[in-house]
């Protein structure tokens, strides 16, 4: 079954929560402050003896997921303690879920081969965890928090079947969008324009993540002033598709072509792009340097060269240039 947010609100308020949830979306902040209100399903003195979280992400291999499988499994069946329901959470769900695959990881395309695998030995954690996700404990709220996830392993598979899965990372309506992000404002006394709400959600999406991610931005943008203007959106905010692998502005410093970045940011600048939009590309680009130790000294150079345009330290046009000649290394 899948569920909004506000769903799962009504039922925790209810006390009646259904045994296994998963938490997925791209909005960090919005799964972990839903999978926090699980709590409320119990008493706040009976806490300590029926609420636990556990952090997937610090079982960093396969023998660490197994004892942790172990202590999920151990607690779920354990049963609450004067209390009607127990509940677990697990944080960062995707590493346990769907850890990066290696040499003896699963794989999931070796069909038959597993059946006659499995019958010559033991019942591995995973598997027993399989079997939970098809039987969990009815007094149990098992709540899965995670990121991205690899819809193709069998573990993902059986569990988006048998759980409530909650998407946490998309607005349903662009009423839904302007409420979450005027509410948000509200917080530093600032209002938005409806057209630079209408130009802000053309970008965005329905994106909770993206779109909490901007509305962050423009508030520091717009400090000091009463209200985000359509002028602050189109200024900061980028597309909402980044430049592909491709775009030429990336090729260049990619390939350490100074000239050709050059000549890039001076075409787009002619073009009308404002010296924002063009640094966006240029921390696309970044992003995906090689060799990783490229990564961060040009992030840091991003950065500086960020608080720069926005200081009116120089003419953005020099800033940008001086930007791609370090990271070109020339």
């Amino acid at each position: 079954m899948t569920l909004t947010p506000a769903d799962v609100r009504k039922q925790i308020k209810s006390g009646k929560t259904a045994p296994l949830y998963l938490l997925e979306g791209d909005d960090l902040q919005s799964r972990h402050d839903l999978a926090l209100e699980f709590a409320g399903v119990v008493e706040e003195g009976l806490h300590a003896f029926n609420v636990e979280s556990l952090y997937a992400n610090e079982a960093s291999n396969a023998a660490g997921r197994d004892s942790l499988i172990g202590a999920i499994l151990s607690t779920a069946r354990t049963l609450p303690m004067m209390s009607p329901r127990r509940v677990i959470i697990i944080h960062e769900a995707e590493t346990l879920l769907a850890p990066k695959r290696g040499g003896k990881d699963e794989d999931d395309s070796q069909g038959t081969l597993d059946v006659v695998k499995k019958a010559k030995r033991g019942t591995t954690p995973v598997e027993e965890l399989e079997a939970y996700f098809e039987k969990p404990e009815l007094m149990t709220t098992l709540v899965f928090v995670a990121g991205g996830l690899d819809g193709n392993r069998r573990l993902v598979k059986i569990l988006r079947k048998q759980a409530d899965c909650v998407d946490c990372g998309s607005l349903a309506s662009p009423r839904d969008a302007a409420q979450w992000i005027e509410k948000r404002l509200d917080k530093d006394e600032l209002t938005i324009e409806p057209k630079a709400l209408s130009l802000l959600l053309e970008t965005t999406g329905m994106s909770l993540g993206r779109i909490r991610a901007e509305v962050e931005k423009l508030v520091l943008y717009a400090a000091g002033e009463s209200a985000i203007t359509a002028n602050h959106v189109r200024d900061l905010v980028m597309p909402q598709n980044e430049p592909g692998e491709d775009f030429a502005l990336g090729k260049a410093i990619w390939n350490a072509d100074a000239a050709g970045a050059l000549r890039e940011i001076a075409a787009q600048i002619d073009a009308g792009a404002q010296p924002p939009m063009i640094l966006g590309q240029i921390r696309a680009a970044a992003i995906r340097l090689r060799p990783d130790s490229r990564v961060k000294n040009s992030l840091d150079a991003v950065f500086r060269t960020d608080l720069a345009i926005k200081s009116s330290v120089g003419a953005p046009r020099f800033l940008l240039e001086r930007l791609v000649v370090e990271m070109c290394g020339r």
